[in-house]
């Protein structure tokens, strides 16, 4: 017999409302990352864009759910505090975690296409990128599991029994996105040459990659200890509702900031302009423009990051 006392509404539907409204407003900033993205970055890879139109198309699904979910508890059952778990509550998590899994992916992308021309580097790189890939699908399939779980127990009172899985969820997730920062930072250390105007654009692009990695790990984090310590009560809701969101904003927020981190590497002017052409590898088609760069810098188009080039080439990527 379940003998926990009953929760209170702050702990409830208060921790509810709160992390609805946390999540819209990081939903709007989201919309308007995406905006300017295409509007910026127009001729980036089809493959970037798509990965922005899947998110973008995966958080507003996530968000629909949560107010469909919110509509019924505060407009068909108002009054009545009840904690009957219904399809929209299950659906949302999936689409949250299937976002987050998108965004990782993307990232692990990223630092392949950044690594297969460099032989030492790329073989190094290969572990990293596995790792990344396998706890993406672990974080994703206990996510589909969680999912399923949820929608069959009917209750948000039956959640403890779902601890083992959330926790591998969380877990996973959380793992993730160390592995990711560590392997960013690692590899943009390695390309380090000691140039000043390098050495800045590294520096900058190390703690973009860092706050990104800190952000979306503290509140995988968060919602495993508030689960494990409240699992009858919506206070992990304060976490695990925007944590799709700031997966979301991160991956905007860096393709986006390119041209921000670049000009500041650069604060003097000393650089020069040159059209880039169609140089980007694969022989893509990519429409002739003009990007301020320093002599011996090169843009890869198929990653949308910069590179630059002293004695060897190594890729900076915009993470």
């Amino acid at each position: 017999m379940n003998t926990s006392p009953s929760p209170s509404m702050a702990s409830t539907y208060g921790a509810w409302f709160i992390s609805l409204f946390v999540e819209t407003i990081l939903y709007g900033i989201g919309v308007l990352q995406a905006f300017l993205y295409y509007q910026w970055w127009g001729t980036d890879p089809r493959s970037i864009k798509l990965a922005v139109f899947v998110v973008m198309v995966l958080e507003t699904v996530q968000l629909c759910f949560f107010f469909r979910s919110s509509y019924f508890r505060f407009v068909q059952r108002f009054g009545i505090l009840q904690g009957d778990l219904v399809w929209s509550d299950s659906l949302q998590l999936f689409a949250n975690y299937l976002s987050a899994f998108t965004v990782q992916i993307f990232f692990a992308t990223r630092v392949y296409l950044l690594t297969r021309e460099q032989a030492r580097d790329f073989k190094a790189s290969l572990a990293g990128i596995y790792a990344v890939g396998v706890l993406a699908v672990l974080q994703l399939s206990a996510g589909t599991a969680q999912t399923i779980l949820t929608y069959k127990l009917r209750s948000f009172s039956k959640l403890d029994e779902t601890t083992a899985i959330t926790t591998l969820q969380t877990a996973a997730s959380l793992l993730c996105d160390i592995v990711i920062t560590i392997h960013l930072c690692f590899y943009l250390a390695r390309s380090k040459t000691g140039l000043p105007t390098t050495e800045r654009l590294l520096n900058a692009l190390m703690i973009n990659a860092i706050n990104r990695g800190f952000l979306t790990a503290i509140t995988s984090t968060m919602t495993m200890i508030l689960f494990l310590v409240f699992p009858h009560n919506f206070w992990f809701f304060l976490s695990i509702a925007p944590n799709s969101k700031l997966y979301m904003n991160s991956m905007l927020a860096t393709l986006n900031m390119r041209g921000h981190i670049w000009r500041n590497a650069h604060p003097n002017g000393d650089w020069e302009t040159i059209n880039l052409g169609n140089m980007g590898t694969h022989h893509s088609t990519v429409p002739q423009m003009e990007f301020d760069t320093l002599p011996g810098s090169v843009t890869d188009h198929d990653s949308g990051s910069i590179a630059t080039k002293s004695y060897h080439s190594s890729a900076v990527p915009s993470c």
